[in-house]
């Protein structure tokens, strides 16, 4: 039975619900369909699940339903997650509202969304993702800081890059243990990672405590970048033609370095996976960043090892991750030739032998261990390797 065509013959037994869970592939006349719940209200329902199909998101004017939380006609509801439905949402006071779900919805403002936050004292987790209705319409719009003590988890994702910044700068969550934000094709990031949001990297400056690891995965392909970053309680996905991904990156490190305090430094796991050519990926780490651990795939040895190999060459800065620990080298396909690239960035960094090192170079952290993935035991490279670094400890994984 169609959605509209259920809720009309059930809308005499409303006021028993308790919970409402829609999903339906059929296109809906939404405006019927929720007409019924709004008319008579819901007043025990705590949890409403409606999901659609985006391949009918775009309807005829006068179809679009309304859903009224606070006063209204869900005056108890906790639980709201919509994805695919026009709908319009209305605020008319506080709410009980512990979690909000946003997924595609395209008649929504960002006045009804802040509204919706403004009034919901108790919210515990937000997600707000594909909703290009959300823009910044009102240049002097001002609204207040919202502090959410129970708000653990925040997503937002496909959103305008501005909006997103908005929303964060509104929303203050002390206790928050997850913060997932998606960005795809952004425009320079300035104008969402800037001083306005700084706040969410408080945690991160508390007296006496380590920096968390930064762990930033890196995969180039054909047209786009996927770029992976994962600090603490928060986690950044981007993806972004390869022109300018990079970029982005830098972006982010930018705004990390700068509000995190003068003092300490981040240690940074970094991987690389299928191809790599833009060094501005590696050039991006500056001093608030102490890259520990590199993850390079088989495809990405040449630049990568040869980059490692020598001091950099501008502002005598020394040799690029300095205080490099671990290693990871997938060997694979051409054994040999990632062998030698190895053997020869070792001996440049750590061997000294035949190399002309500037004395003004700082002398790299010999490393504490080296992983080889290959398809068979690789034990001449290991031979010749402790040759290099006596110390080190060597895993082999088998990758057959």
């Amino acid at each position: 039975m169609r959605a509209d065509k259920f809720l009309q013959e059930a809308s005499p037994h409303v006021a028993r619900w308790q919970s409402l869970s829609i999903d339906t592939s059929y296109p809906v006349n939404w405006a019927e369909a929720l007409a019924p719940l709004e008319e008579k209200g819901v007043p025990n329902i705590e949890t409403v699940n409606i999901f659609g199909e985006p391949a009918f998101l775009r309807t005829p004017t006068g179809l679009t339903g309304t859903i009224t939380i606070g006063n209204g006609a869900f005056p108890k509801l906790k639980n709201i997650r919509l994805r695919a439905v026009p709908v319009t949402i209305r605020v008319t006071g506080l709410t009980t509202l512990r979690s909000f779900a946003l997924r595609r919805i395209p008649e929504v403002p960002l006045r009804a969304v802040v509204g919706v936050l403004e009034n919901s004292p108790h919210l515990e987790q937000l997600e707000v993702e594909g909703c290009d209705g959300l823009k910044i319409v009102e240049k002097n719009w001002s609204v207040r800081l919202i502090k959410f003590e129970r708000l653990t988890g925040v997503v937002l994702g496909g959103l305008d890059a501005a909006v997103t910044n908005f929303i964060l700068s509104i929303v203050h969550a002390p206790n928050c243990e997850r913060l997932i934000i998606n960005l795809t094709n952004p425009p320079p990031l300035s104008v969402l990672f800037n001083a306005s949001i700084s706040h969410l990297l408080l945690p991160f400056r508390e007296d006496g405590l380590e920096r968390p690891l930064l762990d930033v995965a890196v995969e180039e392909d054909v047209v786009c970048d996927y770029i992976t970053i994962q600090v603490g309680y928060i986690g950044i996905d981007i993806c972004a033609s390869r022109d300018v991904a990079s970029s982005h990156l830098n972006n982010v490190l930018s705004w990390i370095g700068d509000y995190s305090g003068s003092e300490a430094s981040y240690p940074v796991s970094l991987t690389f996976y299928f191809g790599f050519e833009d060094l501005g990926y590696v050039e991006a780490f500056g001093p608030k960043f102490s890259v520990k651990h590199i993850d390079v795939s088989e495809s990405s040895h040449a630049i990568l090892l040869e980059y490692l190999s020598h001091p950099r060459r501008q502002n005598s800065s020394g040799w690029p991750f300095p205080r490099l620990e671990d290693l990871d080298c997938h060997l694979d396909s051409w054994h040999k030739i990632a062998g030698t690239r190895l053997l020869d960035m070792l001996t440049a960094r750590y061997g000294c032998a035949g190399t002309e090192q500037s004395v003004e170079a700082e002398t790299p952290t010999p490393l504490r261990s080296i992983k080889l993935h290959s398809t068979t035991r690789p034990d001449e490279l290991i031979r010749r390797i402790q040759e290099i670094l006596s110390n080190v400890e060597i895993t082999w994984v088998d990758d057959s």
